[in-house]
């Protein structure tokens, strides 16, 4: 994550905490990892560790911890849920969101480029190279996703 995305992130953070989830330790991602039993970029659990989970701009990014002030459920449980619905090919997609019509958001690994699988025309739809771009994305609302 670089520094201007940090800083619009921790901007946030500090003006309003309960939108996020909190610090997580290295630890608890790695028992994450097994759980899914996929790797995770290192921009992703740069976030997840320093913010845990939380509202960027409008988007909602999943993680670990929960916000108090929205419904942020853990990447792991969403992983595992969307795992099970979606086509095969789909067996190592990771949710780092989902859409304000229960479409997720993520990546499929070992790609790490974010998409947004759409449950209505099945197709998935191109949102950033990486997570760090997509939060670029979500931080000046670039994202075009209904939330």
């Amino acid at each position: 994550m670089n520094n201007e995305i940090f800083r619009i992130i921790k901007e946030e953070f500090d003006m309003v905490p309960e939108a996020f989830g909190g610090e997580v330790n290295q630890e608890e991602i790695d028992k994450c990892k097994e759980l899914i039993d996929t790797e995770l970029p290192e921009d992703y659990m740069e976030f997840i560790c320093r913010f845990g989970c939380g509202v960027v701009g409008t988007t909602v990014i999943l993680g670990l911890g929960e916000a108090q002030f929205v419904s942020t459920p853990s990447f792991v449980e969403q992983t595992i849920r969307f795992r099970h619905e979606l086509p095969s090919k789909y067996k190592n997609f990771v949710v780092v969101g989902v859409d304000g019509q229960g479409s997720p958001i993520g990546f499929n690994s070992p790609s790490k480029e974010i998409i947004l699988f759409d449950h209505n025309s099945g197709e998935e739809v191109y949102l950033a190279v990486n997570f760090s771009e997509y939060l670029r994305k979500a931080c000046y609302n670039e994202l075009n996703i209904q939330f």
